[in-house]
């Protein structure tokens, strides 16, 4: 298992947009998101209390949620669209916005286990694409990011009637984008075999290496083809933004700040 915790690429201005959006993302979590997130109940546990927070729980998904055959179908899962499968029992949301969701779902998270580790991601990899870009040129690139990716996913399971949600397909984006402009940067990874090592591995190494497992990931609960899609996106769309003026002075700057640091040692 490789964990990221830093990098060593200095950014020239502070990344307000990417610390929004991860104060965004826990504020959603912690008092948005129904308290079955934060502290689920017990499988075990069938009493009335916990039954009804299961259920908050699953509508709220359904209702934030990207649900892919309602994207194929326009249309809610609760009318039985007959791209959906037959209701399965789950409690369901009576009106939903459909084609919001692609937005919503990017910000709703599982459990604290999976917003703290996105939110990490997004905080190593987000804030040096966000001063290659500029404030509102990352915004803009997370979320259409996001919502390729969600797209991404959607297309890969146009029958499936589950909720997919996680910001980990705009994070990904991101991720691809930072290879494009960052190639060459090191990545302060934990490593676990056995005992857990902290070494400084190039980006280029830690970010192929993400996007080759997503294709043998053996959680059914993850969203690999957002993820896959969501980096591939990134890199593709940073080769053409290389291109603008702003991107290549602000590439240029960097540059010019990375060799003075480099003499200075001297």
């Amino acid at each position: 298992m490789a964990l990221p915790l830093r990098d060593d690429e200095a950014t020239r201005r502070f990344p307000w947009v990417t610390v929004l959006l991860i104060i965004v993302n826990v504020v959603v979590f912690l008092f948005v998101q129904p308290s079955a997130y934060q502290n689920p109940p017990r499988q075990s546990d069938h009493s009335f209390e916990a039954v009804r927070r299961s259920n908050e729980r699953a509508v709220f998904a359904y209702k934030w949620g990207t649900v892919p055959c309602e994207i194929a179908s326009g249309s809610e899962r609760i009318t039985q669209p007959a791209d959906c499968p037959r209701r399965d029992g789950a409690p369901l949301p009576a009106h939903k916005a459909v084609y919001l969701t692609l937005l919503t779902s990017m910000f709703i998270h599982a459990s604290l286990l999976h917003i703290g580790g996105n939110m990490l991601f997004l905080w190593v990899f987000g804030n040096n694409v966000e001063d290659r870009l500029g404030r509102l040129g990352f915004l803009v690139f997370y979320l259409v990011g996001g919502v390729v990716a969600d797209l991404g996913y959607v297309a890969s399971k146009l029958h499936s009637g589950g909720p997919a949600f996680g910001a980990s397909g705009a994070i990904a984006a991101a991720m691809g984008a930072y290879l494009v402009f960052h190639p060459r940067g090191k990545v302060l990874t934990a490593l676990y075999a056995g005992t857990v090592q902290l070494v400084y591995l190039p980006a280029a190494v830690v970010l192929g290496l993400f996007f080759v497992t997503q294709f043998f990931t053996p959680d059914k609960g993850v969203a690999w083809q957002a993820h896959a899609v969501g980096m591939g996106f990134g890199f593709v769309a940073a080769l053409a933004l290389t291109r603008l003026p702003s991107v290549r002075r602000r590439a240029e700057a960097h540059d010019a700040d990375a060799a003075l640091r480099t003499w200075a040692a001297f």
